[in-house]
């Protein structure tokens, strides 16, 4: 007996051991990440790789801690420790709606942002005929009362009444538009609708049909010009990966899922000075809306937030995921906007699951 339970002693001992090895390697990783987002040290996308998953390892220091607390309680400090050095961060990952609601009779710009799958055209094409869906998702879209209105992966077309959205858009009474792709019918990409007059515009395309769409809108006192981007995609299909019932083919789709993650943190690098370009050669202050896929732990994400403030970090609420889909616990949606702007209050609709994505809005007031 006495040799069993210097058995479960030394076995109990080397648990300990590993798991607090596991916890110091955990804290210094995290370190590292800090150091990379906070320092912009390297852009390569494997520095780009690691942090994104700096939520995981947030994770993994919680579940350490809470083991701890069982065992050896003041190991626990250290989980609390990597989460005090990191508190820079804690805006990106968790708002408590601090907008400011108070207009003080200025103008203002009420902002919709809606990655909208092409209205689900997919199964109209495949059943040949509209889904509940696709309607609820257009007249949703086109009775929304916000001023100006952005759009990723558009879609305008004759196939059937439902579809011509641009058409229904105009009789609302949205007139302005600039398109990425100057077409009156298919699939259109990244669009910007306004109530106000557009007096100035431009597009540049990433690829095919990612880009962004530049429109200056003109408030009768004052003009503003809102960036409407969609970036290269993150190429996360995580379902894809468990629905591999074999090993080797599980193995592959994650390979596959990988190589679209590095192809896009390199694309992504090179458009996120594209729009840093047009915001610097405005002569107007700036809003950056749309689809930027990737995070807030991101390159891309603390080389704009340098420049400009989030929308969701200043009057948000909650965590703000706006993936409709795996892996969900995302926010890839943004509004960047001008410090010399002012937040009146910023939402994420999550009630409205018609797409992949969850509009966004924010309303600004223009001094």
């Amino acid at each position: 007996m006495a040799l069993e339970n210097r058995i479960s002693l030394f076995l109990a001992f080397v648990a300990r051991s590993v798991l607090w090895s596991v916890h110091i390697g955990l804290f210094f990783y995290t370190l590292f990440v800090y150091y990379l987002l906070h320092s912009l040290l390297s852009e390569h996308w494997f520095a780009s790789m690691l942090m994104i998953t700096l939520p995981v390892a947030w994770v993994g220091l919680v579940v350490l801690a809470i083991i701890w607390l069982f065992f050896r309680p003041w190991r626990a400090l250290l989980s609390l420790a990597a989460f005090l050095i990191g508190y820079w961060l804690w805006p990106r990952t968790l708002s408590l709606d601090s907008a400011n609601a108070n207009t003080d009779n200025r103008p203002t710009l009420n902002l919709l942002s809606y990655n909208v799958s092409a209205f689900a055209t997919d199964e109209f094409y495949e059943f040949k005929q509209e889904s509940k869906k696709s309607q609820q998702l257009v007249d949703w879209v086109v009775k929304h009362p916000a001023d100006v209105k952005c759009f990723q992966e558009f879609y305008t077309g004759s196939i059937s009444p439902t579809y011509e959205v641009r058409q229904r858009l105009e009789r609302a009474g949205y007139r302005y538009r600039a398109f990425l792709q100057p077409i009156n019918d298919g699939y259109v990409g990244v669009t910007t609708f306004s109530k106000y007059p557009i007096v100035g515009q431009g597009r540049r395309a990433f690829g095919t049909f990612n880009g962004m769409v530049w429109a200056d809108i003109n408030l009768g006192t004052d003009t503003v010009r809102i960036i409407n981007v969609h970036m290269q995609s993150m190429g996360i299909r995580v379902r894809r990966v468990f629905e591999k019932e074999e090993i080797d083919a599980m193995k592959s789709e994650t390979r596959t899922v990988l190589g679209a993650l590095k192809a896009g943190f390199v694309a992504r690098r090179h458009e996120v000075r594209l729009i840093e370009q047009c915001v610097q050669s405005s002569p107007y202050r700036v809003i950056i809306t749309g689809d930027f896929n990737d995070t807030p732990y991101s390159i891309i994400y603390e080389r704009l937030r340098r420049r400009l403030h989030n929308a969701f970090e200043d009057g948000g609420s909650g965590f703000g995921f706006t993936l409709n889909r795996a892996p969900r616990f995302i926010r890839i949606d943004n509004q960047f906007y001008d410090p010399r702007l002012y937040l009146l209050r910023f939402d994420t609709h999550r009630d409205i699951p018609y797409s992949d994505h969850y509009p966004i809005e924010g309303t600004y007031a223009v001094p």
